[in-house]
Formats: structure tokens, C-alpha cells, sequence
């Protein structure tokens, strides 16, 4: 325990209550003690939000540019991927610890009101490509021609993923995109949305489903 016997303003060494005496070339001060960390009091309750809370992250934090914008019309008051995240931390996780999954059919990588295409077909016909094609329902609500195609592949095995946003447009009716060559053989999880040209407006993601790339 240390002592003092010149004041407040006067030097002392050790611990006096939650001030710490020290000095550092000659120089004396005081410092409060330092937080104490680790989970050691974390209650059972605890623990599991905080393994929640790291699945869901770990696996949204790589396509945090893409929940930015498709998730900013939920954002109030906060970020698009926090909005993305607090979401899919309350829908998207089954089970409990040790035994904790991801459920990646309920899954959003966007919210809004933006009509989507719920005749997506996605599937891999060659090497390392995915093929992806819908019907061009421009018209319907507020869906046009010139909307961009946002998408995200999630391949869990190797804990990678490839998104992108504007590789084509709804009238165009299909896309083959070149995924990475480690992809094939892979089972990948595919998340489809659309994002208006001027980006104002976003369709609610669909899950496109678990496809084996050729």
C-alpha cells in the first residue's frame, strides 16, 4: 500500500486507492488505475451475446462497404453496417453456443423498397463462373431498366467473398461473373439485390441460394 504525508499536491509512491504514485525521469505523478479487462465476472448471458456477436460480425465485416449503402436507408442514427449488423445479429443466427450457426437463408445484405427479382436464377455452368439470370420487371413499383445489380458471394469453407454493385443493370437480364479460381469446387452462398442508378432507392436482398461452382 503506499503512503503520502505531503498533501494531494505532493509526490508519493505505490497504491493509494484508485491512484497509482510513480515517476519517470525524476519527474513524479499520479495515474489512476487501470480498467480491470477479461471476461472473469462475464456472466453465462454474457458470454453468449459475445460469441453472437463475433460469428455475425466475423462474417459481415468483409462486405462492410456493400451494407454501407444497402443498408443506409435503415441507418438511423447509426452506420449502414451497424444497422446491417444489429439486424442479422437478432434474425440471421440459430442455436446457442458451442453449437452457434449462421443461418444463411435469412441473411441481408440490404432492406428497402426498391422492387426486386424474385425470378433470380443462379447457378455455375464452367469454371470458376457464376451465372446469374431474372426477368426484367421494370415497371412494377418503382423498378426501372437502368437499376444495379448488387450482389454477394459468400464461400464459408475458405471464409472469403466477392460482392459488387453495378456489373449490370436490370434490363440486361443475366450476368456470368468470373469468381476466383479457388472458388470451384466450392459450395458458395449467393445474396442478390438492386440499387437505383442514381442510388437513392435499394430492394430487400434475396437469398439466391447454396450453389457448387463448377
Amino acid at each position: 500500500m503506499g503512503k503520502y504525508t505531503q498533501g494531494i499536491l505532493g509526490a508519493f509512491s505505490g497504491k493509494v486507492g484508485t491512484v497509482v504514485g510513480a515517476s519517470w525521469r525524476g519527474i513524479k505523478y499520479m495515474r489512476s488505475l487501470a480498467a480491470k479487462r477479461g471476461n472473469a465476472n462475464a456472466t453465462r448471458k454474457q458470454l453468449e451475446q459475445q460469441a453472437r456477436f463475433s460469428l455475425i460480425t466475423g462474417f459481415l465485416k468483409p462486405v462492410k462497404p456493400l451494407l454501407e449503402v444497402g443498408f443506409k436507408n435503415y441507418a438511423v442514427g447509426k452506420t449502414g453496417y451497424n444497422s446491417a449488423s444489429s439486424y442479422n445479429l437478432k434474425n440471421a443466427l440459430v442455436g446457442e453456443t458451442p453449437n452457434l450457426e449462421i443461418d444463411y437463408s435469412m441473411v441481408l445484405i440490404s432492406r428497402g423498397d426498391l422492387v426486386g427479382s424474385k425470378s433470380m436464377v443462379v447457378q455455375s455452368s464452367a469454371a470458376a463462373k457464376l451465372n446469374m439470370s431474372w426477368d426484367d420487371n421494370s415497371g412494377k413499383g418503382k423498378a426501372k431498366p437502368t437499376d444495379q445489380l448488387m450482389f454477394a458471394v459468400f464461400v464459408p469453407a475458405l471464409a472469403d467473398v466477392v460482392y459488387a454493385i453495378g456489373e449490370a443493370e436490370r434490363q440486361d437480364e443475366s450476368l456470368v461473373f468470373d469468381l476466383p479460381a479457388e472458388y470451384s469446387g466450392e459450395t458458395v452462398e449467393v445474396y442478390v439485390s438492386w440499387v437505383s442508378a442514381d442510388g437513392k432507392e435499394i430492394a430487400t436482398s434475396l437469398y439466391a441460394g447454396s450453389v457448387l461452382i463448377v
